[in-house]
Parts: C-alpha cells; sequence; structure tokens
C-alpha cells in the first residue's frame, strides 16, 4: 500500500497502528480512551491509516475523526505556539492564516496559493509605472482585484465557511471583509505599499498611508475608496459611535483573533464542539483577547 513495506521495522509500526485501530471498536469506553491517546502520541505517522480505517469502517467514524483532529489540531497548536511567540512586529500574517486554513484543509499546498499572489503582485508591478503615484498605485491595484480579477464580497451567503479560509477566498474570488483584506494586504506587501488593516467594529478596512496619500479600502465593497470622515460615518451610523482607536492599525495577531472568532461563531450554529473547542485554544495561544466586532 505505501512505501514503508520496504522498512522492516517501518512495517512492525504500521501493523501495531492497525492493531490499535482495530481495538477502536472494542465495546469498553475505557479500552477506546486508552487506544485513541496511544493514537494521538503516535501523531502524524498514524494519520494516513486512520484516514483509510475512516473510509472501511465507516462504523468508527466518529472515534477516528476525534483521534485525526486532536493529532491535527495539536501539531497546528504547537506551530501556532511558536508563532504567536514572536513580537508582534515579527508576526507573519501570511503564514498565520494559512496555518488557519490547514485546519480544515490538512492536504493544503500553501506553496502553490503563495505562488498565485506572487504572481498576481507581478502582474500588478508590470501596470505601474516607476513614477506611479500612491493613488494611481492603489486604483491600478484596486482595478486589477476587484474587476479583471473578480474578487468580491459574498453578499448572498455571508456567513459560509469557505468565506474566512484564505484558499477558499483565493480559489472562490469570494470572501467576508477580513478575508479579502487579507488577500490585499499580501499582495500589497510583495509591492512594498505601505498598506495595514484596520479592524472597525463591524466591519474591516484596509488603510493605504504614504507622506502624500491616505485612504482607506473596502474590499468587501469592490474596492471602495473611504475618506476617514466617510469611516467616521459609517461607525456613527452603525450605532459604535466614534474613536480615534477604531480607526488604528491592527496588529497581525488581532487580525488573526478576529478571523478565529467569525470561524468560533459559524461552528457555534454548526453545532461543532470539536471545532469550536481547538479554535477557542487557538485564541488563546494568540493571547489577543481584541473587542473588535467580528468579519
Amino acid at each position: 500500500m505505501s512505501g514503508l513495506s520496504g522498512n522492516p521495522t517501518m512495517l512492525i509500526n504500521e501493523s501495531q497502528i492497525r492493531a490499535l485501530i482495530r481495538l477502536l471498536a472494542d465495546e469498553d469506553e475505557k479500552i477506546v480512551q486508552t487506544i485513541s491517546g496511544k493514537l494521538i502520541d503516535i501523531g502524524p505517522t498514524a494519520v494516513p491509516l486512520l484516514q483509510e480505517a475512516e473510509i472501511e469502517q465507516p462504523e468508527m467514524a466518529d472515534r477516528l475523526v476525534s483521534i485525526l483532529e486532536e493529532i491535527r489540531g495539536g501539531n497546528l497548536e504547537d506551530e501556532l505556539t511558536q508563532l504567536a511567540a514572536l513580537p508582534d512586529g515579527s508576526m507573519d500574517l501570511e503564514r498565520s492564516a494559512f496555518l488557519i486554513a490547514r485546519y480544515a484543509y490538512p492536504s493544503l499546498t500553501v506553496d502553490s496559493y503563495r505562488r498565485q499572489l506572487d504572481e498576481m503582485a507581478q502582474e500588478v508591478q508590470d501596470r505601474i509605472g516607476p513614477r506611479a503615484s500612491g493613488e494611481e498605485t492603489i486604483k491600478t491595484l484596486n482595478r486589477y482585484l476587484f474587476t479583471e480579477q473578480g474578487f468580491k464580497g459574498n453578499t448572498k451567503n455571508y456567513y459560509e465557511l469557505e468565506n474566512s479560509y484564505l484558499n477558499c477566498v483565493i480559489d472562490r474570488r469570494t470572501g467576508i471583509p477580513i478575508s479579502l483584506s487579507t488577500v490585499y494586504l499580501l499582495v500589497g506587501k510583495r509591492l512594498g505599499l505601505p498598506v495595514h488593516g484596520i479592524g472597525m467594529p463591524g466591519h474591516f478596512l484596509v488603510k493605504y498611508e504614504s507622506d502624500r496619500y491616505k485612504v482607506f479600502v473596502d474590499c468587501f465593497n469592490g474596492g471602495a475608496l473611504l475618506t476617514e470622515k466617510n469611516c467616521q460615518r459609517f461607525l456613527t451610523e452603525a450605532g459604535y459611535g466614534f474613536d480615534e482607536k477604531y480607526l488604528q492599525e491592527s496588529p497581525v495577531r488581532a487580525i488573526l483573533s478576529r478571523m478565529i472568532k467569525n470561524l468560533l461563531a459559524i461552528y457555534a450554529k454548526l453545532d461543532d464542539p470539536l471545532r469550536k473547542a481547538r479554535l477557542t485554544k487557538f485564541i488563546e495561544i494568540l493571547g489577543c483577547d481584541n473587542k473588535e466586532g467580528g468579519l
């Protein structure tokens, strides 16, 4: 089946894993818990065989899913812990956003999405003259992303899970304010633009700010360009009132926390306690109790 058969030691391990998986069918809950713990300790090596068993033994699906979730989620927790240990200015939005996506899509090939973002940035770069002003640059980037590439806000199915996972947003060209803004920020970063995420209550924007030009970009609404007064009006009409802090740059860990809280709200509605528990742990790891509204 796998390349393990050529190595006698690995073959024994594979046999042991299969034997443990068979024991999951035991009716004694204590035995099942013990076996589950052993498979979780084995970790990623057990994943292919657990996935195989999930297909071949659907009657054990719940137990197998729980073990797979614990292995995958635990590995991602370790990776997120390393990222979260960095100072705010050093945290990598791209790597962290794809880490969240890998939680839902374990076999995700992140490099292919990085290449797509590289290609987008290169195409925009090819359209921008060497002396383009900030305003010309933003208009070119907006035209490329929202007109040519068709990125848009998902107004029909706002609370779809796919709107919050970066790989799905890139695939479908559809998302919510924070996920579309993340695509914008990642392309903007590749172009060396002074762009930042702005986590207003109830809505997420991108801010471009140079010495000569400052503007807010509403990625959910086709890249509409907003002034500070526009933002103040939105916040007042939405009932939040206005505070200068609402227009301050959001640190990466606050952006990630907000992304995860959006997902938590959806999984709560879907009554998925496993994912709710894991994502809650992700937020605890980030150590960011941000009070921003979601989306």
